[in-house]
């Protein structure tokens, strides 16, 4: 190598780690596009991982990331979109459990009501969904796209992001609101009315609403994973509209088995067991999925145990380990059942099989909340075969 490609290399380096206050600098936004649009996947999501400014990378995509689009030509401009956007996604979903929002109390002097700032995660995730809707007919890719958007949205646990704000702020009665009133039907299910309720009565700000599911729903009002999510986003504060949005679901044929789980799961927490038991007896004929199958098994042992049939309820609790082994759950409550029965022998084996299963297999029942996101490896798998193309 000659002296000349010596110093060039070196000065290559050099610029590739370039510092900031003794810290390196992370690569622009474009770099890792291009990057990624080449198919270096996991490369670029494991930098993204090492990376504490969001904030940037944001800033870079709504500056640069249009013109780089551009620069493919027509031919390639909608590959390129879908990367931007699953790129942006897989940065949203890395930064999504360090940071999301801040609100921030205001002093009682002078409004009672706080101000919102969404974190660099939704933000990413509305950034790249503002790039399909310049297409006034969806692409068939896109709703894969949206699917794995849900599953990040739905791992941050965020109703308000969803679904908007829920909450009315204390002392505000629904008489005082002057604002929109959240639709009172959910598109894909007309014949089900949810209580119309006022916006904005949460935060001050509320020119900063998302509602992220919502406009989703506009452009996919027929895709039930996104009328399931509805019902999800409703649970914890809307507990009877949850409801109605399951029940509309049950003869679904793609959703109706784990629409009617999540109802029986909810009429277990209220205490409607004999509901509760119709309900998961009818989700467990029309599913499937292990995931499932084992939480209508957790589910119907908790509503048998809390009716003292401790035969049902091991009986359960059985058909649920048959579909997800040494999960720790369905575990646990079996072997309390067999150490109460004298059974100790069977209900140590089973701990240990617990101990001794991998953690890369979640509890589907500590997981519930999270919804979507179990889907995550086959989605982000779909859209990077797409990318590769």
């Amino acid at each position: 190598m000659s002296l000349r490609s010596a110093c060039l290399c070196v000065a290559l380096a050099a610029a590739s780690t370039l510092t900031v206050g003794g810290q390196a600098q992370a690569p622009s936004a474009i770099t890792w596009l291009d990057r990624y649009a080449a198919g270096q996947f996991d490369a670029v999501v494991t930098e993204l991982t090492n990376q504490d400014d969001f904030n940037r990378l944001l800033k870079d995509l709504k500056n640069h990331a249009d013109a780089w689009i551009a620069a493919g030509g027509p031919a390639d401009r909608a590959r390129r979109e879908l990367a931007a956007a699953t790129f942006a996604l897989e940065a949203a979903r890395v930064d999504s459990w360090r940071e999301w929002k801040w609100i921030q109390e205001a002093p009682k002097s002078t409004t009672p009501l706080p101000t919102l700032y969404w974190k660099p995660p939704p933000l990413l995730i509305e950034w790249a969904c503002d790039l399909f809707s310049k297409d006034e007919t969806p692409r068939s890719i896109e709703v894969i796209w949206q699917r794995a958007a849900l599953a990040v949205a739905q791992r941050s646990e965020d109703t308000q992001f969803l679904i908007g704000f829920t909450q009315l702020a204390p002392g505000l009665a629904p008489a005082s609101a002057s604002r929109p009133t959240v639709p009172a039907a959910i598109p894909g299910l007309p014949n089900v009315r949810i209580t119309p309720r006022p916006q904005g009565l949460e935060v001050g700000n509320v020119q900063d609403e998302i509602g992220h599911l919502n406009h989703t729903m506009d452009r996919f009002p027929k895709e039930k994973r996104f009328v399931l999510g509805q019902g999800i986003a409703r649970e914890r504060e809307f507990p009877g509209d949850a409801s109605a949005i399951y029940a509309a679901l049950a003869t679904d044929p793609d959703v109706g088995g784990e629409a009617l789980m999540r109802l029986g799961a909810l009429q277990v927490r209220q205490s409607r067991f004999a509901d509760a038991l119709g309900s998961l007896d009818r989700a467990a004929r029309l599913t499937r999925d292990p995931d499932v199958t084992y939480l209508i098994g957790v589910y119907r042992g908790q509503a048998y145990l809390r009716l003292k049939k401790d035969a049902e309820a091991e009986l359960a609790l059985r058909k649920a380990l048959a579909a997800r082994p040494a999960t720790e759950t369905g575990s646990l409550l079996l072997a309390e059942l067999l150490f109460k029965a004298g059974n100790r022998t069977e209900a140590q084996a089973l701990m240990a099989k617990v101990l001794n299963a991998s953690a890369d297999a979640p509890d589907p029942y500590l997981e519930i909340a999270h919804a979507d996101d179990r889907f995550w490896p086959y989605l982000i798998a779909t859209l990077r075969q797409e990318i590769k193309r």
